[in-house]
This record gives C-alpha cells, structure tokens and sequence, in this order.
C-alpha cells in the first residue's frame, strides 16, 4: 500500500457500513479510543517516517478530545472528517490549527450530488489531496458508479489541475482498482480489508496470519494499477 487509513472508532459511524460500524464497536468495547489510536499513528510513523498516513473520523470524537489538542497531537499526513460541514467552526478551526503545523491537512469529501461551488470551497480548504466516494450512502455498500466517479473527479479538474484525487467506496477488486485508477491518482479500498479481518478472525486466524491474509490482498488490488 502507498498510504495507511486509520480509523479512529466512533459508536455512531453515519457514513459507514454495518462492517465498519461492527469494527468500531468491537474496537471501543476492547478500549480504543482516541488518544490510543494518536499513539498507534505515531508509533507507525517512529518505525516507518516514509509512510502516508491518513486518520479517518468524525467531528465528534476530535471535539470531545479538543480540536487544538488533536491537532498539535496527530501526526497522521492528513484527516478525513466525514461528518463535518464548510460552514463547521470546529473544522475552521482544525483547519487553521494543521495550517499552522504545515505537516497536517483536512480531506473533503466530495460525492455525486455535490455542486460546483460546494467543490471550490472544499478546494480552498484542502491542503494536500480530496476524497471523490463512488457513490451517495454508506461505506462500502455497493459497488462505485464510474460515471459518478468522472463527473466529480471533472468538476474537480476543471477548478484545480494540480490537486491530488483519491477516489474510494465500492472498490473491491483489482479490476475494480484499474478502471478507477484511470480518473483517480489514488485509489481507497476500506470496507473489503475489514470485511476480509472478521471472515478470517471467524476462522481462528493468528494476528500473523491475518496479517499476511490482508498483504496479500493488498498485492492482489495493486495489480490493478499495472494496466495504467
């Protein structure tokens, strides 16, 4: 993998599948939370500094733990914050705080029923690369709609030529990585990875194994970007 998503479990995941939200809870009931999963970032990149790091929440979990406090804190490479708004002072706020850092950035998501100008001003707000989901709903429910992917990815395009694209929701294959990857400059898959962690946990699989089980799969979606 080019970069590592960190989810930082919250018991009310509105834009997550129940694959997700069922990982959040069996992660909060085994004690996570996030100042542990702050740790679990930083001890990544202490034995891994090259590594792309993005931490993926919600607002209110960076809220409860104090938005400066988070912000001097993380040393994940971006943030996804999947339930705040624009006009969100809390994200204003975080905003400036990565701003300041310069290390640190906000990632917008942008889906199908989003406008123009709702794009630009995700554009004045992101700092690195912006998040494109293949569809409207939740994480991971169905496969991405390609043509919704081109019509985002097209409003994007037409008001930054150099910001970076990840495009992500739906995308389990390596097929599926391949034809994403010819709009997208990076290409998520979430929901896959953790559906493939409880299957084989259901097995008795050994942490090691489990390991080597989303390694492999993990090699598998890359050669969808060898037909680029």
């Amino acid at each position: 993998a080019d970069a590592v998503e960190v989810g930082n479990p919250f018991n009310t995941s509105t834009a997550d599948s129940s694959v997700i939200m069922n990982s959040s809870e069996i992660a909060i009931a085994a004690g996570a939370n996030t100042q542990k999963i702050l740790n679990l970032i930083k001890e990544i990149k202490l034995e891994h500094a090259e590594s792309a790091i993005a931490c993926m929440g919600y607002l209110n979990s960076l809220y409860g733990y104090g938005i400066k406090k988070f912000a001097n804190e993380c040393l994940a490479d971006s943030c996804i914050i999947v339930d705040s708004s624009l006009d969100c002072p809390e994200e204003q706020e975080l905003f400036e705080e990565f701003k300041k850092k310069g290390n640190s950035s906000i990632v917008k998501l942008v889906t199908p029923q989003n406008k123009e100008d709702y794009v630009k001003a995700c554009l004045q707000r992101t700092l690195s690369w912006i998040y494109v989901t293949g569809f409207s709903g939740i994480t991971g429910s169905k496969k991405y709609n390609i043509d919704y992917i081109k019509n985002s990815i097209s409003l994007i395009k037409k008001n930054s030529t150099d910001v970076f694209i990840g495009c992500g929701f739906g995308i389990r294959t390596r097929d599926d990585v391949a034809e994403v990857a010819k709009y997208s400059d990076a290409v998520i898959c979430g929901t896959a990875i953790v559906d493939l962690i409880e299957k084989e946990h259901k097995k008795g699989a050994s942490s090691q194994d489990l390991a080597k089980k989303v390694g492999e799969y993990i090699i598998e979606l890359t050669k969808g970007l060898s037909k680029q």
